[in-house]
């Protein structure tokens, strides 16, 4: 049995989410597919949420916020701090859009706006190659997207896995042990539809329309989820063998 500990930063005001499973719930939901004796402990670290011993997990997953990394929320620099602590400990780790960002800030990146504002709908990122843990091979994958900033520059060693136009880097890994991608493998079509109802007002007419038919279009979720399977299999075995 392996444990994993979620670490949720959503801040916000969308009272639609209530009606969905939360994000700690998402990601069980999505791995437990491919090894139903994972086990997943959510903690909800912008209430104050926190565990009280991160290594006594065998995996950590950082999910999406509305929040900015730049931001001076009191649990940011705490959250900070220990991702920089379990990089140090080769924990095996996955970000997620916000995860993704915070990953990338702990550890040296930087994330600035993203270059086109708000993005809402799906994004297609074209992949840089193969590693042995995306199987089956994909040259193109597409996902859930909702966010304004992005990382501009991945940490020191980091290996850019793609990207678009737009935001070139899509997702990176570190070492063996740490995958993170701007997109959302978590988010369900239904909820994407409520998120753009509560987003019409910002995004406009033909951003909300573009983003509209978008996501009636199939993604890769269930694709990219049996990657970070492979992946979390992969990093704990390496780190078991260091």
């Amino acid at each position: 049995m392996k444990r994993f500990a979620v670490l949720t930063p959503f801040e916000g005001d969308l009272p639609f989410v209530d009606r969905h499973p939360d994000d700690g719930a998402k990601v069980a939901a999505a791995l437990q597919r491919w090894h139903r004796d994972w086990q997943f402990d959510t903690w909800r670290v912008s209430q104050g949420q926190w565990p009280d011993d991160l290594s006594a997990y065998d995996g950590l997953v950082i999910t999406g916020s509305p929040a900015s990394v730049h931001d001076d929320h009191p649990w940011i620099g705490p959250l900070l701090q220990r991702l920089r602590e379990q990089h140090e400990r080769r924990m095996p780790m996955l970000g997620l859009c916000f995860g993704h960002q915070a990953i990338a800030t702990a550890l040296g990146g930087r994330v600035s706006a993203s270059a086109p504002g708000l993005r809402v709908g799906t994004v297609t990122t074209t992949l840089n190659g193969t590693a042995p843990w995306m199987q089956p091979p994909q040259a193109r994958i597409t996902l859930y997207a909702a966010h304004d900033e992005q990382v501009a520059t991945p940490p020191p060693g980091a290996q850019v896995l793609g990207g678009d136009a737009d935001c070139p880097v899509g997702g990176y890994t570190l070492g063996r042990h740490i995958l993170a991608l701007q997109y959302h493998p978590e988010f369900s079509r239904a909820f994407m539809d409520e998120l753009l109802d509560a987003l019409a007002p910002e995004l406009g007419e033909a951003a909300l329309a573009r983003g509209r038919a978008q996501v009636a279009q199939p993604v890769d979720a269930a694709l990219v989820w049996g990657w970070v399977a492979r992946f979390f299999e992969q990093a704990m075995a390496a780190r078991a063998q260091a």
